[in-house]
């Protein structure tokens, strides 16, 4: 990788597996200061533990991002370690399989929390700190599935949507700070995200054979593990971001992503196109 300016402070969710892990790890070999963020700090500690430096360059937190006291904790304990934070990664999250009827109350709420108030509460807690030194950068890691949706996973790709809907009111707010507000939009990346000991999939604990919400899951688990995103790929591709003048509102990461991307984009530009004259029809007649 090339050379970057390694000066900036990392503060990173989501840190003891997937890209996550991935990331610290390159910015720690790179000699950057990274506060990691994590509910298994010894899992963190023991994947580190052999890179140079990693003791004084490292800040290992045990943090709920779901609740806002223990991300203010975290947030402190970086700025009294490091003296300040330049750069947030929200990239904590997890997966929930099953239709509107098979994903219950509690478990819809769990994700919610997790995938869309953890990342509010992450930057209701950093930006204060960005806003006053008048810099910083803020990447949040959504999904291509925030862009558009899959049947029998609409609990995770709607926080996906969410997170987009966040991140493009965030951009807005924190211009005139001098705050850059990245969204990241991964495709498939072949981490343990789906399939591994450290999965971060979860199933309902009740499913109908009318959804066929087993055959959707065995191919997730047949196709993750052989998905065309490298995760080393992708923490390099977000430290290369924070060293950019220009940066993108939005990255689709990955060749997956950018297609369907493509894909989906285009088909709404079209159906907008079809239905433009029933659209229009609404409006007040402007001969009056």
């Amino acid at each position: 990788m090339e050379a970057l300016d390694n000066s900036k402070i990392w503060f990173v969710t989501g840190t003891s597996s997937g890209i996550g892990l991935s990331l610290v790890k390159k910015l720690l070999i790179n000699g950057y200061k990274v506060s990691a963020l994590t509910r298994k700090p010894e899992e963190l500690e023991k994947q580190v533990k052999e890179i140079n430096n990693h003791v004084d360059n490292l800040l290992i937190t045990k943090t709920d991002i779901t609740n806002d006291q223990s991300v203010k904790n975290a947030v402190e304990k970086t700025i009294e370690k490091f003296g300040k934070i330049d750069v947030v990664i929200n990239n904590a999250g997890y997966g929930l399989i099953g239709s509107l009827e098979e994903v219950s109350d509690e478990e819809v709420r769990a994700i919610y929390d997790v995938n869309v108030f953890g990342v509010i509460n992450i930057l209701r807690n950093t930006t204060p700190h960005l806003r006053k030194q008048r810099s910083g950068i803020i990447i949040n890691v959504s999904s291509v599935l925030g862009w558009y949706s899959m049947a029998n996973y609409y609990a995770y790709c709607s926080t996906k949507h969410a997170v987009n809907a966040i991140t493009f009111s965030a951009q807005k707010e924190l211009k005139p700070f001098g705050v850059k507000v990245i969204l990241a939009s991964p495709g498939g990346f072949r981490t343990n995200f789906v399939v591994g000991e450290t999965t971060n999939f979860q199933i309902p604990k009740s499913l109908l054979d009318e959804y066929k919400t087993n055959e959707l899951i065995q191919i997730f688990n047949k196709y993750s593990p052989n998905s065309k995103g490298d995760p080393e790929k992708a923490a390099d591709v977000l430290i290369k971001l924070t060293n950019l003048n220009e940066v993108p509102d939005n990255l689709f990461m990955g060749s997956d992503s950018l297609e369907q991307s493509k894909l989906h984009l285009e088909a709404h530009l079209k159906e907008n196109e079809k239905w433009a004259q029933l659209s229009v029809s609404s409006d007040f007649d402007q001969d009056k």
